[in-house]
Formats: structure tokens, C-alpha cells, sequence
């Protein structure tokens, strides 16, 4: 049987879904966001596993096990916030060379101070990834974990395939939107009492409370594992390969490239 996501993902559909998202979302976006990040840095790793109930570092482990990396490579972190992904890819190839870029100056800061605990250097720069300040053709690889839900997809994944290599690899983990309406139903739930819970446990501001339902509602207007795939190739990235979690695609694992201009 066909996959109706894949069938029904079309340019049009697509454009449809990113305009729908952003009248949901844009104020949450351009105002609150930033100030939740001014917030969680010194508190998003533990955060991330209390309200994933110690789940978040199985999933950032599996993330960084579909990440191939060669000594000289360089690799850019979209959205890097306190560098994990960059510190762990740096460990397990040290002769690589990370570039994180996110507009939280502050995410950026106990960035720098943990890259320096671990003995990493990570280049940082202060920037919107919905408009990469890179030359076209800059990086060999393109991570981008746990953002997206809150990016605008037809603005960002275009600016990824430019600034990537041809052949380069683009990896991207996120929530996703289940398949399955029954596991949707339970892990919006979920996603609600946790999030309330850890912003009890933490103290959050009340900007960081305000976002409660958004986080939610964010899940709810985004893509199911199959359909981020078909967004994927309808920007122009070949050789999509998703694995989700064994948790009913709640998180999904994803690798693209940018066509290697040689052979096309």
C-alpha cells in the first residue's frame, strides 16, 4: 500500500502548511521564543531529560550514531543551542572542525563555557538560521536537532542545501507528529503534564509557562516522519532516508544530501 502522507505532500500543500504555521505561530516565534531562551540555558539539558522522563539522551545518542563524520570535515550546527550536539560530534571525531549558529545569545554562552569543560572548540556565531550568514558550498555536514518545530521549513531548508557541499549530508532529529492518531492523542498529553512539571521543577519564567499550549499546538501543525521526508525532497535534497523511534514516530531520525553536481 501507498503512503498517503508521501502522495499528499505537494509544493502547494506545502507552501499551504508553512503559511498556516506561521499565522499560528509567528508572534510565539518572534516574541516568546527568544525570551524562553533567555530562560532554560542553564537548565535545558537536565529540563529536556525531566520532561522526557530520561528519554531525551537515549534520543540524542541515537542521533549522533546516524551522524558520519571524517577527520577535516566541516560541520555546521543549525540552532546549536548549549552546543551538545556539537561537543559529542567533536568526541567522537576530533579532527572535524563545528560551526553552531543560533540567535540565543545566551543558549550560545553556556555553550562556549560546556565545549570549554569537554576540551572542544566550537565556532560560534550569533545569527537567525532562517538566513545562514555562510558562503554557498561551506560545509561538509549540517546537523539540525530538536528546532525545527519551531523554524519556518520553507525558508531554513533551503538555506541548508546552499550552504552544504555537493555530496554533503544533512542530519535532522526532532518531535515529530505520530502516524497514529491514538498515539498522537497520548503523547500530546504527555507533552502537556510534562512541560508543566518541569517548569514547576525549574522555576520558569512566566514566558517560558506561557508557551505550555505551544509546545503542544506545535506538534499538532507539524509533520508526520513520512511527510518531513517528502518536504525534504521537494526542497531538493536526494538520498531522504528516515528511521523513526520505536515510540510510534514520535522522534525521527533523517539524512539527506545535496546532489553531487559531478554526477548530476
Amino acid at each position: 500500500m501507498k503512503n498517503i502522507d508521501s502522495i499528499l505532500m505537494t509544493p502547494a500543500l506545502f507552501d499551504q502548511r508553512e503559511r498556516h504555521r506561521r499565522s499560528l505561530f509567528s508572534y510565539t516565534w518572534g516574541e516568546l521564543i527568544p525570551k524562553v531562551f533567555e530562560d532554560v540555558p542553564k537548565y535545558y539539558r537536565p529540563g529536556n531529560i525531566i520532561a522526557s522522563f530520561g528519554l531525551w539522551e537515549l534520543w540524542v545518542w541515537q542521533f549522533i550514531r546516524t551522524i558520519g563524520l571524517n577527520p577535516g570535515d566541516k560541520a555546521l550546527d543549525v540552532c546549536a543551542g548549549t552546543n551538545d550536539v556539537g561537543i559529542r560530534l567533536l568526541r567522537k571525531q576530533p579532527a572535524a572542525f563545528v560551526t553552531a549558529i543560533d540567535r540565543s545569545k545566551e543558549m550560545q554562552e553556556v555553550g562556549q563555557s560546556r565545549a570549554g569543560k569537554y576540551g572542544v572548540h566550537i565556532d560560534s556565531v550569533i545569527h537567525d538560521a532562517h538566513e545562514l550568514p555562510f558562503p554557498d558550498n561551506s560545509f561538509d555536514v549540517v546537523t539540525l536537532q530538536a528546532a525545527s518545530r519551531h523554524l519556518q521549513l520553507d525558508k531554513v531548508l533551503p538555506e541548508i542545501l546552499r550552504v552544504l557541499k555537493p555530496g554533503g549530508n544533512f542530519y535532522h532529529c526532532d518531535m515529530l507528529k505520530p502516524g497514529s492518531r491514538v498515539v498522537e492523542w497520548l503523547y500530546l498529553r504527555f507533552l502537556r503534564f510534562s512541560i508543566a512539571w518541569t517548569a514547576l521543577i525549574f522555576g520558569s519564567t512566566e514566558a517560558s509557562r506561557n508557551c505550555n499550549d505551544y509546545f503542544k499546538d506545535a506538534i499538532t501543525n507539524f509533520y508526520t516522519p513520512e511527510e518531513l521526508s517528502e518536504v525534504f525532497r521537494l526542497v531538493g535534497f536526494t538520498n531522504v532516508t528516515c528511521k523513526k523511534s520505536i515510540w510510534g514516530g514520535m522522534v525521527g531520525y533523517h539524512k539527506s544530501q545535496r546532489a553531487n553536481s559531478d554526477k548530476s
